[in-house]
């Protein structure tokens, strides 16, 4: 007999596809919503979910001693043997995938959801026993019927020999579409706890959207004969949000737009609580709104206006262009687009007055049901894509802030709606757990972080508002006018102060008279008494006048004595009112002092960031020389020693230069030398300013031109605080000239310093100042850099140093090619005489 010859081939071992099922589906949720995702892919218009645990299986052919089953039945397309074969019998093949690689769309325009040829694993999740009953569109009179176990898996070595049943018949009707039976609950009893139910229905919110149901697929799911209702409750506290967005991507540009009712600006705290009712309420805000309009400041957005919808108090908007983002991904200098999407966000009050349900009667109910929908949920063609609780880091910004009035973790409400169509390049991990991590999901999540930012921005300014708004009631009330200085307030108090210390006087002086005269009248009333007692009969009319005299004599002493009393404690009032004085002094030498202090926080402010572009270059300088360094120890056993220690002696010439020449530059910054004034001429300051940027700016494509009218002019002012002026915007320039030239805007930078007495002017090629910020930019932590790079305070400084040489600093209204205000234009007109 001859031996058979070895054939070798690869096979699998059938229980690494029970393994694989444990893995890659994490939860019978995850499992049951692939389920339906086949369904859905299947062109299905609805899908029925019914799990019953009470009893055994009647649903299906076998198994019927199999306990608690589920059914989840559609009017989908169906399965021939052919799509049964690939579709159920082939591990992780996947015709979806070849449809979706191919851009067919189904009968009813729909992309599939599904690509990976694994989410048939999450049955095993859920059961252990799978019966298929099936009619497909093309063959609508005939039913594949098909069974298996994955018990079986667990037994046999092959995969191949896992036993499959398999049936053909002819049936009447021309239905279309599939049953799976899942027999065998492999965890019955979770299914039957109440609280496990409410979990699940938890759950089923967060990967079914609850937030918008699809017009042509509906879902409807039933555990032990009760419906699941997943998208009703969530209507409901959405409808009771205090502050609603929308936001819209094309594909290139972002719009944003956001509502706010009226109650969303009540501050906090019983007394602004109690006056915001007092003033706000009466008008329904109107006087709010209008101090809000006047306003300006970081965050103020651009287009806002009272809302004509009942309800609601205002509306504001913005748009922000993808090419506009900061550090953005691109390939061949074009902006990656993640594709069209849509979402909506809610922040809901955790106070239940607002909502009504009757199936929710307390507050501490009304806290857990918005806890269990918090977040803001991606979903895909209305299924969920897990990623994180707070993966947008809402909470990080909140603990960041020292005081944030942005959208919290714990009371939004949102989704982002993506589709497989518009959104093939947003993948999700084979586990479902989150996005791959591609330059198409940076770009996408850099647009939803520019959607957190706007909306943190533009609800600090309202509640910031609402705040300045109250206290400049109180500073109405108590006479005080918002343009009032400092000074001409402490000059009102000195004169308050000097006429209570007058009428002071004069009130001893008339408590003295009071008295004197009482005292007076009393003793003279005596007199007569002595006088006429020996004149006047008991009992006659002349004694009995004498006597209501002296009764009337007494109680007005007796008044008297009162007001006494009355003025003493006026005077002792007036005693403390005129400390006010003494405390007023208190408050202007700590106000003196606290000017100081800002001026000097500034200058260090200002030092620091100049500072920081030191460091950056001797940073450089000490890489050149550590460079230097390695390759002299490297060739020292070579012929070239002297030339190249020569070599390695001029480089650490030219570096200690190169030091010597920031130090220099940074110098005049120095506290020791801020308050020295002396005679600026333009000229041969910016030719110097000009040979200590050339270097630096050049490594980044970027030139510096100066150009002078008339030989310049000269400034008398402290040369430190005005070289930090520049600084601070030579290195804005470079930064945003850096972010075009990586974008692919364009290929060279160009920075130009236009001197015309008493102006001088800044501009460069770049994109401009974004229109979001342009009303706003000097002010303090106002800024577009990306979190990290920017605080915010470069420009808010370089005013304030302006400031206090009666100089200043401001953005024309002139615009570039893209629309943008790009002119900065310095007045040193203050600083021209000694």
């Amino acid at each position: 007999m001859a031996e058979e010859r070895f054939q070798p081939r690869f096979d699998i071992n059938a229980a690494v596809v029970f393994r694989l099922g444990e893995e890659l589906i994490t939860d019978v949720v995850q499992a049951l919503v692939e389920l339906v995702k086949n369904s859905y892919d299947a062109d299905a218009t609805w899908v029925n979910v019914t799990i019953d645990t009470r009893a055994e299986n009647k649903l299906g052919r076998g198994y019927s001693d199999a306990a608690g089953s589920i059914l989840v039945e559609d009017n989908g397309v169906g399965m021939d043997e052919e799509t049964i074969r690939r579709g159920w019998l082939t591990i992780a093949n996947s015709p979806k995938r070849e449809q979706k690689d191919a851009g067919r769309e189904t009968l009813r325009g729909r992309t599939p959801i599904g690509d990976k040829g694994l989410g048939r694993l999450g049955s095993q999740r859920l059961a252990h026993n799978v019966e298929i009953i099936t009619q497909s569109r093309k063959q609508p009179n005939i039913e594949q019927y098909i069974a298996f176990s994955w018990k079986d898996f667990r037994d046999t070595t092959n995969l191949g020999e896992v036993p499959v049943q398999f049936e053909r018949n002819n049936v009447c009707g021309k239905q279309h579409g599939t049953k799976l039976i899942l027999s065998g609950l492999r965890e019955r009893e979770m299914w039957q706890a109440s609280e496990h139910v409410l979990d699940l229905q938890r759950k089923l919110s967060g990967m079914l959207s609850p937030f918008e149901e699809a017009d042509d697929f509906h879902v409807h799911l039933e555990v032990d004969g009760k419906t699941l209702e997943l998208a009703e409750i969530a209507k409901k506290v959405r409808e009771a949000a205090l502050l609603k967005y929308v936001f819209k991507f094309d594909g290139q540009v972002l719009d944003i737009s956001g509502t706010a009712r009226l109650k969303f600006f009540q501050p906090s705290g019983k007394d602004n609580e109690q006056l915001f009712k007092t003033l706000c309420l009466v008008d329904s805000g109107e006087a709010l709104f209008e101090f809000l309009t006047s306003r300006t400041g970081k965050g103020r957005p651009r287009h806002f206006v009272r809302s004509e919808r009942e309800g609601w108090f205002v509306e504001f908007r913005t748009q922000r262009s993808l090419d506009d983002l900061d550090r953005i991904r691109r390939v061949t200098k074009s902006a990656v687009s993640p594709g069209p999407f849509r979402g909506e966000v809610d922040a809901v009050s955790l106070e239940s007055s607002e909502f009504k349900d009757d199936a929710v009667s307390r507050q501490s109910e009304y806290r857990e049901l918005v806890k269990d929908l918090a977040g803001i949920r991606v979903y895909r063609d209305g299924f969920g894509i897990r990623v994180g609780e707070d993966w947008l880091g809402l909470g990080k910004q909140q603990t960041e802030a020292t005081s944030y009035y942005g959208l919290r973790p714990g009371n939004v409400l949102g989704f982002v709606a993506i589709s497989a169509r518009d959104n093939p390049d947003l993948k999700e991990t084979t586990s479902r757990e989150g996005f791959l991590v591609t330059p198409h999901y940076e770009n996408f999540f850099a647009l939803l972080t520019e959607f957190i930012r706007f909306a943190g921005d533009a609800q600090n300014y309202f509640r910031r508002g609402v705040l300045s708004f109250l206290n400049a009631h109180r500073d109405q009330q108590a006479g005080v006018t918002p343009e009032e200085p400092h000074s001409a307030v402490t000059q009102r108090i000195d004169r308050i102060a000097g006429k209570l210390s007058l009428e002071k006087t004069k009130v001893q002086q008339r408590t003295g008279s009071l008295t004197k005269a009482t005292a007076g009248a009393a003793k003279m009333l005596g007199v007569v008494r002595i006088e006429l007692d020996k004149k006047l009969i008991a009992g006659s009319p002349e004694s009995s006048a004498l006597e209501s005299l002296e009764a009337e004599l007494s109680a007005v002493s007796n008044e008297v004595m009162k007001e006494e009393e009355l003025l003493d404690e006026v005077s002792s009032a007036l005693d403390e009112a005129t400390e006010l004085k003494k405390m007023k002094d208190v408050l202007d030498r700590r106000w003196e002092a606290l000017n100081e202090q800002l001026s000097a926080m500034y200058e260090s402010i200002s030092l620091g960031l100049t500072a920081e572009a030191l460091s950056h270059e001797i940073h450089n300088i000490a890489d050149r020389l550590a460079r230097k360094s390695s390759v002299l120890i490297r060739e020292m056993e070579g012929r070239a020693r002297r030339s190249l220690m020569i070599a390695f002696i001029e480089e650490v010439r030219s570096s200690v230069a190169a030091m010597r020449k920031q130090l220099a530059h940074l110098t005049p910054s120095l506290r020791y030398l801020r308050e020295r004034r002396e005679r600026i001429g333009t000229d041969s300051f910016f030719n110097e300013f000009r040979g200590f940027y050339k270097e630096r700016l050049a490594q980044n494509s970027i030139v510096l031109d100066v150009q002078t009218h008339s030989n310049g002019f000269s400034v008398y002012m402290n040369k430190g605080k005005l070289t930090q002026v520049f600084d601070n915007l030579v290195l804005n320039a470079e930064y945003w000239l850096k972010e075009a030239i990586r974008a692919g805007l364009i290929e060279t930078g160009e920075i130009e310093i236009v001197v015309a007495e008493p102006y001088v002017r800044i501009t460069d090629n770049g994109t401009g100042v974004d229109e979001s910020v342009e009303d706003s930019l000097f002010e303090p932590f106002v800024t577009m850099k990306r979190t990290g790079e920017g605080r915010g305070l470069g420009l808010y400084v370089c005013r304030q140093l302006l400031d206090s040489e009666s100089c200043n600093l401001v953005l024309l209204a002139d615009r570039n090619e893209r629309g943008r205000r790009y002119i900065f234009e310095l007045d040193l007109s203050g600083a021209s005489g000694e």
